[in-house]
Order: structure tokens, then C-alpha cells, then sequence
């Protein structure tokens, strides 16, 4: 159970995609740096579209969501495996959001602990790899410490209201 200051984290399923699709638009209205989707097409999508990334282990995906004693959504984080045969032993992670409410209380650090453990779950994974907005140096720090290796630099990778972001591209070895 959670309380005021331990957040429930646990596998969402389609009952909490309302929420996670809530979660999400509101990330991408306030960092819209850190996705590479943008605000008014994705906002136009409906919760079911995130059906497929729900999942499991052994399953090849799955989203964890962090949940306050109130019920209501306060980050999430998302494996994605690799389908092709060749790069089966790599999973991804494909993005985490955290409201810039709970930021700052060890949430993502709690949320990438439960994903390793999930992870390793997953038969063959031999490593993670994500990127992240090159400036955002909250979470770069944070994968850091989490054991994740910065490996390469995607230059422009991202261009919101004519402003280009760089992705630190990141690995962990499992």
C-alpha cells in the first residue's frame, strides 16, 4: 500500500491506461524536449494505443507505473525488446516519466530499480540501452547512478519550436 511517502510500483494493465495516456500528454506538454513524438498528434490518440506495451515478464514488454496512496499516476517507465532474431539479447528502455511534482524524491531511482529487476526477467537480455535529452542532466545523472553508460551522441536529435536536442545514448550492461 502506498503511503505519502512510498509510492505504490507496480505492472499496469489496461485499466490504467487512462491514467498512463494522462500521464504521458502531460509529459509531453511540459518536456516536450524529451519525446520524440509530439504534443497534438499524440495527445489525439486514445488510451487503448498503449495497450500494446503492456505486458509481463516473461512477456517482451511492459510498463511500470508509481502510484500515490490517492491512486493517482505519478511516473512510469517502459521496456520495449527488440523483435528482430539478431537483437533479441537487447532491451530498450523507451522512455520514463515522472511528474515535475514527485521529481526529486528518489521516484525514478525506485522506478529503475523494479524495471531491473523486471528486466532480468526477460529469458536472454543481455543489456539495456535508452537515450535521453543530452541537457536534461537530472537524468542522465540518475541513469548514471543507476549503472547505465553514456556510449554515443545523437546530435539534433530532436527539434521542438525550431530548437534542436541532442540524445545521450545510453547502455547497461546486465
Amino acid at each position: 500500500m502506498a503511503t505519502a511517502d512510498t509510492p505504490v510500483i507496480r505492472l499496469l494493465s489496461d485499466a490504467d491506461l487512462p491514467a498512463y495516456k494522462t500521464l504521458r500528454d502531460a509529459g509531453l506538454k511540459s518536456d516536450p524536449e524529451a519525446f520524440t513524438s509530439d504534443f497534438d498528434s499524440a495527445t489525439a490518440l486514445p488510451p487503448a494505443t498503449y495497450a500494446t506495451r503492456l505486458g509481463r515478464p516473461p512477456d517482451d514488454h511492459f510498463i511500470l507505473g508509481a502510484f500515490a496512496a490517492d491512486g493517482s499516476m505519478l511516473g512510469a517507465v517502459v521496456c520495449q525488446r527488440e523483435s528482430r532474431l539478431k537483437e533479441r539479447h537487447r532491451a530498450e528502455l523507451v522512455g520514463m516519466i515522472i511528474t515535475p511534482d514527485a521529481r526529486g524524491r528518489g521516484l525514478g531511482k525506485a522506478l529503475l530499480k523494479e524495471f531491473g529487476v523486471l528486466v532480468r526477467q526477460l529469458p536472454g537480455i543481455e543489456h539495456v540501452v535508452l537515450s535521453v535529452t543530452a541537457s536534461n542532466q537530472a537524468a542522465v545523472h540518475l541513469y548514471e547512478a543507476a549503472g547505465f553508460q553514456r556510449y554515443g551522441l545523437l546530435p539534433r536529435a530532436v527539434q521542438v519550436d525550431g530548437v534542436y536536442h541532442d540524445k545521450a545514448l545510453m547502455v547497461k550492461t546486465l
